[in-house]
């Protein structure tokens, strides 16, 4: 039997006032100048008799938890979906405002605002368009657009996955999945853009105007277009992460996305289910603030002592830089003096199609490890989902040191259990 949803979608602007702080780069000097392209609120709402979810895809950094609870809450209220029935994910941006202490956040309720206000818009725009659905899932290789930015290597996980929502034949919503961090554009850039997510969309919609786009970007800890977390951490200018190379990226997987829908299987599965949970995962053995506070103090002071632009210098930097994050890490996680924080886990069943959020960065390799070797489901692993908890990097990484292991609050076996309690809320949601 050919499944049939009731879906529907909707877009929203969140893009708030120019002369913000901007999230992404600890680098990055000055506030918001300008806008390249609106932030947007996409969303997606999912009924089947009774029951009804709702999918929502912000132009940010990061939605921290105390966002998404104001989300949930207010989305409760107005549409009467379930606030543990949201599934809430950033794409990832590092063009957008900051959201946390660490790019200079002061709690403005006015941007928070205008993002909780312009999520609900876009999920009652949606609801409001609910109607009878066929859906298709696809998958690709896209080789060449992203790689390892440890190695420099390509990604080991090039697979563009997407799922196409259908009324009377003609695309009215998609959901794509690619790990791939929206950070084309560098520190330099002084204004507010989706990144290639944005590109993308735009890509859909002009093969298909009615189509809404939701870009859940996926296991992209790791991943980017091909230069080293450290020279962007310091705000080394690269001449190809440009405007023009973003529209490349974002014209590129949507041709992907939508030749996987062309030869993708119509779903014949018909139900929708939600699953949540929290999941202890210990933390390596953290310094208390006030250590980093004096580590911090004393390598500045050591840096001083060396001409701005020597090796020494450089090499100081990059150690301010992981100090200052695991800093902001510690206090916005309130992780200080604990063994274990507990995240959140979300998965959303759409038939034989799985999405699986993970509040934070997991690398390409745990990625593949949640979504492979599954027969009876396609599983979309997306990233900064339901809050954000900085990076999850292999064992094999935390070995090897470098950012995201510095910078991580986890201990190095986290990611093993973050691997296996995925997968078995996804083997749960698949037997209900």
């Amino acid at each position: 039997m050919t499944v049939i949803l009731r879906a529907g979608f909707g877009r929203a602007e969140i893009t708030p006032q120019l002369g913000l702080p901007m999230a992404g780069y600890l680098a990055r000097t000055g506030g918001a100048q300008g806008v390249h392209d609106e932030l947007q609120a996409h969303a997606a709402v999912f009924e089947q008799g009774p029951q009804r979810a709702a999918l929502l895809n912000l132009d940010l950094l990061e939605v921290p938890e105390e966002i998404c609870q104001k989300i949930r809450g207010r989305a409760e209220a107005a549409l009467g979906i379930p606030g543990d029935h949201l599934f809430i994910c950033a794409t990832h941006t590092h063009s957008g405002p900051a959201l946390s202490k660490k790019f200079g956040f002061d709690g403005q309720e006015s941007t928070i605002e205008r993002i909780v206000s312009g999520s609900v818009l876009a999920l009652e725009k949606a609801q409001a368009r609910l109607g009878e659905v066929q859906v298709k899932r696809g998958a690709a290789a896209v080789p060449g657009v992203a790689k390892n930015r440890r190695t420099l290597e390509e990604t080991p996980d090039p697979v563009v996955q997407t799922v196409g929502f259908y009324a009377a034949g003609e695309l009215v919503g998609c959901l794509v999945n690619f790990g791939l961090h929206p950070t084309v554009l560098g520190a330099e850039n002084l204004e507010y853009t989706a990144d290639y997510p944005g590109f993308l969309r735009r890509a859909v919609e002009g093969q298909h105007p009615q189509c809404c786009t939701l870009m859940l970007t996926g296991a992209a800890g790791n991943i980017n277009i091909g230069y080293s977390a450290d020279a962007s951490a310091l705000g080394e200018q690269i001449d190809f992460r440009t405007f023009a190379k973003a529209e490349e990226v974002g014209t590129s997987l949507a041709h992907a996305a939508l030749a996987a829908l062309r030869e993708g299987v119509v779903c014949t599965r018909p139900f929708l289910r939600v699953l949540t949970d929290k999941v202890p995962l210990p933390l390596k053995e953290l310094p208390t603030a006030a250590e980093l506070r004096s580590s911090l103090a004393e390598l500045q002071e050591r840096k001083g002592a060396f001409p701005p632009e020597s090796p020494e210098a450089k090499e100081l930097s990059i150690g301010e830089v992981y100090l200052t994050m695991l800093l902001a890490s510690l206090e916005d996680y309130r992780a200080e003096g604990q063994r274990e924080l507990p995240v959140p886990l979300q998965a959303l069943a759409l038939g034989e199609i799985v999405l699986v959020g993970i509040p934070g960065e997991p690398f390409a390799e745990l990625g593949r490890a949640i979504k492979e070797g599954w027969d009876a489901v396609q599983v979309l692993v997306v990233g900064y989902a339901n809050g954000y908890f900085g990076y999850f990097p292999t064992w094999e990484a935390f070995q090897e040191g470098g950012y995201e292991a510095e910078t991580s609050v986890f201990h190095p076996r986290a990611p093993q259990v973050l691997t296996a309690e995925a997968r078995r809320l996804i083997e749960q949601i698949s037997k209900l």
